[in-house]
């Protein structure tokens, strides 16, 4: 060591994953479409709809119990996707509660995780506007580049339950920005 110098960022012996972490990142989401999302269909006209979408989210997790090589984490993220083409505009916004298993140090880990939330979906000009019972599942990892500074991504499934206007449908996203604890 120089005398005056700093010591480096990353632990000679790093803890396990955690304690918490808070994320903000940019996203991208499938947005749910379909026949219900046209208003007044005329077979004369096609109209497009946005079937992708874009945003950003942002979730708070903690890590409390160690089980065996992963330690289990609890959380919950938001997620907000907005779609536009020339004839319409939908966004999905998503509240997902977790449980997660995490796999490596306080340094970086990955993490496989699943939860029930709220999914909802609004769409102009159809005029709608439903939330919907959705069953997450994915996974990410986090790598810190100082002890309290870090970049990761996740990629979400969600399963979105029929509503009285939306039908049953399947959305992923994906998720890159950065971690702070």
């Amino acid at each position: 060591l120089i005398p005056g110098a700093r010591a480096s960022a990353q632990s000679l012996t790093p803890g396990p994953p955690g304690p918490f972490v808070f994320d903000i990142r940019g996203a991208t989401s499938g947005l749910p479409s379909g026949q219900a999302f046209v208003p007044d269909p005329d077979p004369e006209t096609i109209v497009t709809i946005p079937t992708r979408g874009f945003g950003g989210s942002a979730g708070v997790h903690v890590y409390a119990i160690q089980i065996g090589p992963a330690r289990l984490g609890a959380g919950v993220d938001l997620l907000y996707a907005r779609g536009t083409t020339i004839d319409a505009i939908s966004t999905l916004t998503s509240v997902d509660p977790q449980l997660s298993l995490n796999f490596g140090t306080s340094d970086g880990w990955s993490y496989l995780s699943a939860g029930v939330g709220v999914t909802g979906v609004e769409a102009e000009p159809a005029g709608i506007s439903e939330s919907v019972r959705s069953l997450n599942w994915g996974g990410g990892v986090r790598w810190f580049l100082n002890p309290h500074l870090g970049v990761g991504f996740d990629v979400r499934i969600r399963h979105l339950a029929a509503g009285d206007v939306l039908p049953k449908s399947t959305s992923v996203a994906v998720a890159v920005g950065l971690s702070l604890k």
